[in-house]
Parts: C-alpha cells; structure tokens; sequence
C-alpha cells in the first residue's frame, strides 16, 4: 500500500451543511497523509473554493433528475485519473452511484456512511427489495447513529454490515466572558437578554416552525427573551410571517447564514433544537461544546448526544408547547444551566472529537485500499 492514500469524497454536493462540512473537515485534516479529491454528483456548492484553495480538486457532475448509471461512470473514470484507492460516498445517492463506480472502474474499495434521513416517513419499500442485493457487493457501511442504524436495518440493510461512527467536532477551548460580550454584540443584543437560538439550514426537516410557536409561547410578557436562527434555506419567508403571525416577530432575529455560527453560539443561553429527524447534529456538539444547556426533540440521534436532564432536556417532535416549558423550566434556573453546559462540554470531550471520528474512517480507508490492490473484475 502506498505511504499516501488517495480518497475521493462522493457527495451531493458542498452547498452549506453538516455533512459537508464534515467532508472539508475530513479533507483538510487528514492531509497530507491522505490525497483527497471531491466529486459531486450536483453543483459543487458555496463551500467548493474552501477546498480547491487548499489544492484539492472537487469535480460536479451536474446530476438531472432521474436514475443515470452514466454518472457511475463518470466517478469511475475520475477514480481512475486520480489514481483512487478508495470512495467515501456520503449519503446514499452518492454511494449507489459509487458502487457502481468501483464495478465498472479498476476496482476501488467503498466506504459509505449514512448522515439523516430527509423526513420521519416509514421505510421505503423500494430500499427494503434493492438494499439486501447492492450490500454484497462489498464496502464497508457506517451510520452516524446507532437510531440511524436501525432504521438502515429497516431498509434493508444487514444489522451487521452497519457500524456506527459518530459524528465528531473540535471540542476548541472553553469560553470566554469575552466571546460571550463579542457575539451579543454581533447580534445587537445586550446583557438583559434572555437568549434561546438554533443553528441549521432553514428547512421542513429542522422544523423551525414549532420553535417559533414555543418562544411566542414562553416569551409571553417577558419583553427581554429573544430568539436567534442562524442560518438560510427555503423556509425563511414562511419563518419570518410565522414571527409576525404569532408577535414575536420583533423579538426574533434572523441572521441568515454564517460561515462562522459557531462564533455566536457564546452570546446564546440555550440551544434548541426543533428537528423532526436528525442524523446526529452538529451544532448540538457545538452548543455542548460551548457549555450551554440544550432543549431538543427526542429524534434520530439527538438522544445519544444530549444526555436528558443532565446536558439538558429532550422533548416529542412537532409539540411547541412542551418545548415552550423545557425553555421556561432552563430559563428559572441559571445554576442549573450552567450544570447541563459544563456535563455537556465534558460529555462532547469524552464521546463526540472529530479525533476519533477520523480514526474511525482512516482505519476504515486503509482496510479498502488493501481492497482496492486487489484487480477488479470486469463487468
């Protein structure tokens, strides 16, 4: 096996968002012990310079609607001219047309990992008949949680064919009174208030719409709460009428998206999180690693992150209300705030680096590369 690994990223594309974030974080890290090259079966996405300024090429293959067995052979002919040991498909789009990538190319080994689902729909049936066939063709499959894992297994998938890896962050150092003054700043807000926010894509799936409902809900009379939604997407004008149908709409502030939300979370009281189904987000890992207290739906992976009533505090999905007296129950107690915030930074130190998520995936690529030595067969 040679000193240097070539791995080729295969995703959506590097429009902002957590897994793409992940797949620069997993780029720019492991240089340049690993050669990375990204292929997008989209666009490539806002975030495509933060890669090829570093010298690693991204390609996007300007997916149309529909199944094109064509685009497996498009990253099979890049796998090729860049000499790929293995693919790391994120998704499961990217890793249908990467298996079909490593049949019709010289071979490369596959790694596959599963980040969300789009909704909490049943099963597909389709995945159900077709998962069973394309598994045996080798690779090696992860899910970032193990709630994801078993709904895998319900689509079809093995239950031992499936690892799982959580996600990880850069824990970064404890924060300062100094970040927590500068990002009010940022804000325009001040020391008198009371701050509930969220990070993420403004999207049907993030439902944003029931945390609204639960800040008019617990705001109430209290004129010094505020509600901060960091980000963009196609929800935003449907959130912004939702502020001013329920009259918080002057006590909501919409950043639109930031490249550096992370730096605002110190300027937060508490995180919430609304989500009908995440895979294991992100930005919990941040606001944990921030030591701010979250309130989020029992969804997905959210619970294997946020330990209840210790990191905080976990509600049923779409019930604005009970995430309306989580809040007003965080809100009466700053002692036990800043309890859950130091638990939760010590539990994301403890379980959620991306030190060991990189581990996890590097052993993982080094099994595929010795795959990959192996000549493919022709199909």
């Amino acid at each position: 096996m040679p000193d240097s690994l070539r791995i080729m990223q295969v995703v959506l594309s590097l429009a902002p968002g957590g897994t793409e974030r992940l797949v620069i974080e997993i780029c720019r890290r492991l240089a340049p012990g690993v050669e990375s090259v990204v292929c997008c079966l989209d666009a490539a996405g806002e975030w495509a310079n933060e890669l090829t300024s570093l010298g690693i090429p991204v390609h996007a293959l300007g997916r149309a609607p529909g199944f094109h067995p064509s685009l497996g052979r498009a990253i099979a002919r890049l796998a090729d001219r860049y000499h790929v040991d293995a693919l790391h498909c994120h998704h499961y789009s990217p890793y249908v047309y990467g298996l079909v990538a490593t049949l019709l190319g010289r071979g490369p080994g596959l790694v596959f990992t599963e980040h969300g689902r789009l909704s909490d729909q049943a099963p597909s049936r389709k995945r159900r008949r077709i998962n069973p066939l394309i598994e045996r063709f080798g690779g090696e499959i992860f899910a970032v949680s193990g709630d994801l894992k078993r709904h895998m297994v319900a689509e079809g998938f093995s239950d031992a064919r499936i690892s799982v890896v959580h996600n990880g962050i850069d824990v970064g150092p404890p924060v300062q009174p100094e970040d927590r003054a500068r990002a009010r700043r940022e804000l325009g807000l001040d020391r008198s208030h009371f701050v509930v926010g969220s990070v993420g894509r403004l999207d049907s799936v993030k439902d944003f719409g029931s945390l609204i409902d639960a800040f008019a809900f617990a705001s109430g009379t209290r004129p010094n709460w505020r509600l901060v939604l960091v980000g963009g997407g196609p929800e935003e004008e449907a959130l912004r009428h939702a502020a001013r149908a329920r009259g918080v709409e002057r006590k909501v502030v919409f950043t639109r998206f930031r490249a550096d939300a992370r730096r605002l979370l110190p300027g937060l009281d508490l995180f919430a999180s609304s989500s009908i189904h995440e895979g294991l987000s992100l930005t919990i890992l941040e606001a944990m690693a921030c030591e701010l207290p979250v309130v989020a739906t029992r969804v997905g992976g959210t619970p294997e992150a946020v330990a209840d009533a210790q990191t905080g505090l976990l509600v049923p999905p779409r019930a604005p209300q009970a995430l309306a007296d989580a809040l007003l129950a965080l809100a009466a107690s700053p002692e036990r705030r800043r309890a859950m915030g130091c638990a939760g930074r010590l539990r994301a130190i403890q379980h959620f680096t991306i030190d060991r998520m990189l581990d996890s995936y590097l052993t993982a690529y080094r099994r595929q590369a010795r795959v990959s030595a192996v000549p493919a067969v022709a199909v």
